[in-house]
């Protein structure tokens, strides 16, 4: 984000006015410099505090009611910001936004409200900076005059769920810790050492380079590994030493944020400082702003320093300027989606394109009517008439069925699996080819069925109930349209059960098309003849772009006969092999860990874990048993089990274990947690731990 301007009332010392950083309509100051004093210590202060959320300013040892003035009104300070839709979640858009907070002579602070206080910005979306936002949005860093650094004990595993609070609380405190430099120079080393991880490596070369040209200091042996970090830090000039911990601190905060951003420190973000005049010695502040201004090229700086004559600057600071980011109109969901339709089918929760509602599709369209696909809970008041499609069960399809209901009330037809597991289109519409204009993502790949049903009845399925016995209802020159299509997204429940299965797979292998077994293939069924064939075939993954094969286990039961069916294949580590694992219906953790571990030894196997979702009308999941035995060690085994793909499936699983072992036990499996996130959601460790999986909200 960018700051455009700031509006006051009622602050202590500055009382009510505006400040707006120097702007035209397309780009933005790089540097605002303001003259240091208390009066701009505060202006800066609100800029923080009208950005942050409450729940994080709270957290700092500073009261509030000192920016309170000495009117019995509230202090309000609202802001406009820039937000860039790389960094922003601005849902692929650029856009300019107002937010910001009251604090009453208490020094309570609150979010401001449009409805409830003075709209400073009426004409600008509203939206205030949120506390359980991704930590990358609203990127906001500050530096007061004056602050210590960690010496040893600093974490860096976010354990602290206001962490964010130290991206600024030096500002309001100068006993606030910021980042131990050492500490976070041996992270960088040991990063920047590994070969996989490239951006530490980059950012480490980046630092070294600029030492050397704005410190003539020549440090390129940090780019050599191992090396002692708090010796090499010990080494440096001591007069640079509190300098550095600074620009240290800005990149370990903007790496924390970015954590899957090749250049973080390229992106764009808020840099306010107080006076670094006075921890930078006379001469060298305008090498140190000068390295400050290329390791943050797209970043704004606003920062307080003595008169210009008094505080020498780079000479082309002042003039650099930042782009502002091209604004793009917003429509609302509703308008880009419906327009005047005159049907409107709904996608509630598919996950792939929905053959029932393309098949509705064509049968209007051949009436001549306008179609316009939606989806999940979208509000069309135009549509003459409205079909959804839910799929799911589970509780977010279900708010979305209701949302419908409630607004298109008895205009509103559905369907689909999730509603009605024994309805069906009419025969007619059935019988109808799939309109794919309505999914054009799919461009040259098919849909469809070759057969339905399934001879098993397996108590959690939902296919006995909804299909029936396997029967095949079409062909492949059907489903691929005469040949005009070269790839199959296969929807068949139990395809190898059928007893013309092996011509089918024989018909697959001759034509060389490319087919997706979305619903996974049965290997009971398989025999060597099948396994032969498939192998022949080009088994895909959804989306074309490599070779993927997709079996099912459910339990741990017949492992042996698994083993002999996957041998037939002759599999390599470099196939891909995916085994569709249910957990949460009837199987204990001990028998788990046993299915996790016996495909482990599979080569080319990983595991996508799936949770069992009841069908309407069948059985409840039954796990009172799930953590017999000795949970504890078999977790530990268990988060030491690792496939070379797909662990973000298991990252899933292992959640849902969390939070059960939380509810069972009432605390939580630290290790498993660790596990949970070592790759993912870092900055909702702290908040995770603190509520106790969520169960204490």
């Amino acid at each position: 984000m960018y700051l455009l301007s700031i509006v006051y009332q009622n602050a202590r010392l500055n009382g009510t006015g505006e400040f707006s950083p120097r702007r035209s309509n397309t780009s933005i100051a790089k540097w605002t410099l303001l003259e240091a004093g208390d009066h701009n210590l505060e202006l800066l202060r609100l800029i923080v505090a009208s950005c942050s959320s409450p729940v994080f300013l709270h957290r700092i040892p500073f009261s509030f009611n000192l920016l309170h003035g000495t009117d019995t009104g509230p202090l309000l300070a609202a802001h406009l910001r820039a937000l860039h839709s790389s960094t922003d979640n601005c849902q692929g858009r650029n856009t300019v936004v107002s937010g910001g907070l009251r604090i009453n002579a208490a020094g309570k602070a609150q979010p401001l409200s449009r409805s409830r206080d003075v709209d400073f910005f009426p004409k600008s979306t509203f939206r205030n900076p949120l506390a359980k936002s991704k930590p990358g949005r609203d990127f906001l860093l500050a530096y007061g005059s004056d602050f210590t650094s960690h010496n040893g004990g600093d974490a860096f595993d976010f354990a602290d769920p206001f962490f964010r609070t130290r991206r600024f609380e030096s500002l309001f405190s100068p006993s606030a810790a910021i980042t131990d430099p050492a500490a976070f120079l041996g992270i960088l080393f040991h990063r920047g050492g590994r070969n996989k991880r490239h951006v530490p490596l980059n950012i480490l070369k980046k630092i070294c380079r600029l030492m050397h040209q704005h410190f003539q200091l020549n440090v390129h042996h940090w780019l050599k590994t191992p090396l002692a970090a708090e010796r090499e830090w010990s080494t440096l000039p001591p007069k640079l030493r509190k300098p550095l911990a600074l620009l240290l601190d800005a990149v370990r905060h903007t790496m924390d944020a970015f954590p899957k951003v090749r250049t973080p420190l390229d992106l764009p973000g808020l840099i306010l400082l107080h006076q670094p005049d006075r921890y930078c010695e006379e001469g060298l502040l305008a090498a140190w702003l000068a390295f400050f201004d290329e390791l943050f090229p797209s970043m704004q700086f606003i920062m307080t320093v003595p008169a210009a004559n008094k505080c020498p600057t780079p000479k082309n600071l002042l003039t650099k300027e930042l782009d502002l980011p091209l604004l793009q109109k917003t429509q609302s969901s509703t308008s880009r989606a419906g327009g005047n339709a005159d049907v409107l089918l709904i996608d509630v929760d598919s996950r792939l394109p929905n053959l029932a509602l393309m098949k509705l599709s064509r049968h209007f369209k051949e009436q001549g009517r306008r179609v316009v696909l939606a989806r999940g809970a979208s509000q069309i008041r135009s549509a003459r008439q409205v079909f959804a499609s839910c799929v799911f069960t589970s509780a977010g399809s279900t708010r979305k069925v209701e949302a419908l209901k409630d607004f298109y009330g008895d205009s509103l037809q559905m369907g689909g699996s999730g509603i009605d597991a024994r309805g069906r289109l009419p025969a007619e519409i059935e019988a109808l080819a799939p309109d794919y204009e309505l999914y054009p993502e799919l461009q040259d790949r098919a849909l469809g069925f070759l057969s339905r049903g399934c001879p098993l009845h397996c108590p959690f399925c939902i296919v006995p109930l909804k299909e029936g016995p396997p029967r095949q209802v079409s062909d492949l020159h059907t489903l691929l349209e005469g040949g005009r299509r070269s790839k199959l997204i296969l929807l068949d429940d139990n395809l190898l059960s059928l007893p013309r299965a092996d011509q089918l797979l024989e018909e697959m292998a001759s034509r060389q098309i490319m087919v997706n077994f979305t619903q996974t293939l049965d290997l009971r069924f398989v025999d060597r003849s099948k396994a032969e064939l498939l192998r022949r075939i080009r088994c895909s993954n959804t989306r074309f772009t490599r070779s993927n094969y997709y079996f099912s286990l459910n339990d741990s039961r017949s492992l042996d006969l698994v083993r002999e069916k996957y041998d037939l294949f002759g599999f390599a580590s470099k196939d891909n092999v995916a085994f569709v694992c249910m957990y949460g219906f009837n199987t204990t953790l001990a028998e788990d860990l046993r299915r996790f571990r016996f495909l482990r030894t599979l080569p080319g196997a990983y595991v996508f874990t799936q949770k069992y979702q009841p069908v309407p009308g069948g059985p409840q999941p039954d796990i009172a048993r799930f953590f017999e035995g000795d949970p504890d060690r078999m977790i530990a085994e268990l988060i030491k089990i690792e496939f070379t793909q797909n662990m973000k499936s298991m990252e899933t699983y292992y959640r849902w274990i969390s939070r059960g072992y939380a509810q069972t036990f009432g605390k939580l499996h630290m290790p498993l947690v660790d596990t949970i996130f070592r790759y993912n959601r870092k900055h909702m460790k702290g908040r995770y731990i603190a509520t106790l999986a969520g169960l204490n909200g």
